[in-house]
């Protein structure tokens, strides 16, 4: 059977960058719960909205970007970053509205370049031990990166869920979600709660059964339970608060919360325990696959090769500017690749501590304390990124650790600002033949020989 023709109009969608460009992804929502959260209309937001568009040379210089109307030369053939973010396609002023992609384009490919590998937000899960908690664990192993509930596997290690996250909801869209959402199922959840409820009966009575050697009786249908009887397990299902919330989550598949305050023993008594059933439940689920499509690593373990040294013990680190400096209990900021991440923890040169049996052994970095004011640039540091996570707002969050001193120095030798490697027969014989170029007799001799044109010169030295 032949393929099926296609008008010409619709070869002409198929292959048009117009109709090809996914649709523009919302505004992203703000952590912060204060009035005054500041934000400013040319700030790089926390993910890209748009989609990066770039064109060959040979287009470029004609104006096709391929869509209706050709763009400006004077604006996107003057810059070395043609990546483009097209926010409205068409307006009543045959514009089109575009403007530069470059900031979320490069951050992406600094990033790439870090090696950096993601891992889920850091919690403990049931039946796992402190020391295995506290090791990062990629987004990408079987047991985390799940999107259905299946039978037989909790839903505890869950990144995506059809209900939202209530904790991160405003009041009016609460109430627009419980006018819209929740009160149309009151019916099916009543009909779920009748089936449990005739559940735990037949299970009650086959127990009873088991423990006097007598048949077990017919299995109670839903249909059976009395208006009465369904009434009074309401009221014992509303002072169970801790049941209660399993069955409503379970039912609108809620995104998981963190344990309310006064139920924390309620909620222990679980199995498993329900603060340790999610690593989402404290700050919420991210919004996409928490890698976010930045990096597909799994793992940071891997070892270095150096043409000179071999393998090396850690990693080739990066140099950070210090954004933003310490202020009161708040940690400075480093900027590392265009992304912003907090000064790593420990006793270093980042953040001093004092007290017995401590001395001064290293020098806090210029710029964390105060604002580095006469460092031409900022100052900065070489740090080493450790892992990265995705918060429910979408932003990236790094977290970086100390390098090594000596892995510094093979950093700075190859940006040619060190040298710890060299051959001192050749570097004798280098400067042996510098000493006696510049030596006075041996340049009045070269001018002689210049002016006289004379060979003898060359006989002597041969």
């Amino acid at each position: 059977m032949g393929a099926r023709a296609v008008s010409p109009g619709g070869a002409l969608l198929r292959t048009s960058r117009m109709f090809s460009v996914p649709k523009p992804l919302p505004e992203p929502p703000s952590t912060s719960l204060h009035i005054g959260d500041h934000k400013s209309a040319t700030m790089t937001r926390q993910y890209p909205q748009h989609q990066s568009i770039t064109t060959p040379l040979s287009s470029r210089e004609k104006g096709d970007w391929g869509y209706k109307r050709p763009f400006p030369l004077k604006s996107t053939m003057t810059t070395s970053t043609p990546l483009i973010r097209v926010k409205k396609v068409d307006s009543v002023e045959n514009v089109t509205d575009f403007a530069s992609a470059a900031d979320h384009s490069l951050s992406l490919e600094k990033f790439q370049e870090l090696h950096v590998a993601m891992s889920v937000p850091r919690g403990k899960m049931p039946g796992e031990a402190r020391s295995a908690s506290l090791w990062p664990k990629s987004v990408f192993e079987e047991e985390l990166d799940s999107t259905e509930s299946q039978s037989g596997r909790s839903d505890d290690k869950r990144w995506k869920f059809r209900g939202p996250w209530l904790a991160r909801m405003g009041e009016g869209e609460f109430v627009r979600y419980l006018r819209k959402t929740v009160h149309p199922k009151r019916a099916q959840f009543r009909a779920l709660l009748k089936r449990k409820l005739a559940e735990d009966i037949t299970t009650s009575q086959n127990k009873l059964a088991l423990e006097k050697g007598t048949p077990a009786p017919p299995k109670v249908e839903p249909r059976d339970i009395t208006e009465a009887h369904f009434s009074e397990y309401l009221r014992t299902l509303r002072n169970d608060r801790t049941t209660l919330y399993s069955l409503v989550s379970e039912f609108l598949d809620l995104a998981p919360l963190a344990v309310p305050i006064g139920l924390f023993q309620s909620f222990q008594n679980m199995n498993p325990p329900l603060e340790s059933r999610s690593l989402y439940g404290n700050s919420g689920p991210p919004p996409s696959h928490p890698s976010a499509g930045i990096s597909y690593l799994r793992t940071n373990s891997y070892m270095e090769n150096h043409p000179v040294y071999g393998p090396q013990g850690r990693h080739t680190p990066v140099l950070a500017r210090v954004v933003y400096p310490r202020a009161g209990h708040k940690p400075a900021k480093l900027g590392v690749g265009g992304f912003v991440a907090d000064v790593p923890i420990g006793d270093n040169e980042f953040n001093i501590r004092y007290g017995r049996g401590r001395t001064q052994a290293n020098k806090m970095l210029n710029g964390i304390a105060h604002l580095d004011t006469t460092t031409y640039g900022g100052a900065k540091a070489y740090i080493e990124p450790k892992t990265a996570t995705v918060d429910p707002s979408g932003k990236v969050v790094l977290q970086l650790r100390e390098t090594h001193p000596e892995a510094q120095v093979i950093a700075k030798e190859s940006k040619g600002q060190s040298h710890i490697y060299h051959d001192a027969e050749t570097k004798a014989k280098q400067a042996t033949q510098f000493q006696g170029d510049k030596s006075p007799g041996r340049r009045i001799e070269r001018i002689t020989d210049e002016i006289l044109n004379d060979d003898s010169s060359k006989v002597r030295d041969s």
